[in-house]
């Protein structure tokens, strides 16, 4: 087992009841984040608003140590309720650990998303050319803010769930209307560019 290391936990602006991070993490599309890790390394996991989302999860499938992913390719899971939910590699590079914490406990990824509950580390292998791809800071605000609007617009049409203006969304959006569907809310905010273009990439 690998040992625990110290997270530095970054600075955050909360949008409609979400945490982002506005330094040193990059939000990627399909919400995950990259936190580089000096010049060598980088740290992965899910952001709140995945979380929030979905609500705490029963088990994590994480990638395997020492086989190369890349960015937009599936590489990881979580599960809740034997329901699945698959997310895409935020850079490319090769698996060099995983979070025994979250194998243990899934619930730290819900409770603690950029900290205890991170999931892997990365040896980066294109880290200049993934991050062009990547949101960072104000950016990241603003599409987690957009985003946000996504939901609300969803809730509205298909629940006629209206937030009360300055009102956050509640957590565990899924657990609280399950008629939204598990498997439409992944298909739309995780795998959305994905299901668009009708094929799901994986990794070689």
């Amino acid at each position: 087992m690998m040992p625990q290391q110290k997270i530095t936990r970054p600075q955050m602006e909360e949008v409609f009841g979400f945490q982002v991070p506005v330094e040193n993490y990059y939000l990627h599309q399909g919400h995950a984040w990259a936190a580089l890790e000096g010049d060598d390394q980088v740290r992965v996991g899910l952001d709140d608003f995945s979380q929030k989302l979905l609500g705490p999860a029963d088990e994590i499938r994480l990638p395997e140590i020492g086989k190369t992913y890349y960015q937009d390719h599936l590489c990881m899971a979580l599960f809740r309720e034997g329901k699945k939910a698959s997310f895409e590699a935020p850079v490319d590079g090769v698996i060099e650990a995983v979070n025994p914490l979250v194998r243990q406990n899934p619930g730290l990824i819900h409770d603690d998303p950029y900290g205890e509950g991170w999931l892997f580390l990365v040896k980066p292998v294109n880290l200049r050319r993934n991050l062009e791809h990547l949101r960072s800071g104000k950016e990241a605000v603003t599409w987690i803010n957009e985003e946000s609007h996504r939901l609300l617009n969803l809730m509205d049409t298909r629940i006629g769930v209206i937030l009360p203006d300055g009102g956050a969304i509640v957590d565990d959006v899924y657990g609280n209307y399950t008629e939204l569907g598990w498997k439409p809310l992944v298909q739309e905010f995780f795998l959305k560019y994905l299901t668009k273009r009708g094929h799901i990439p994986r990794a070689k």
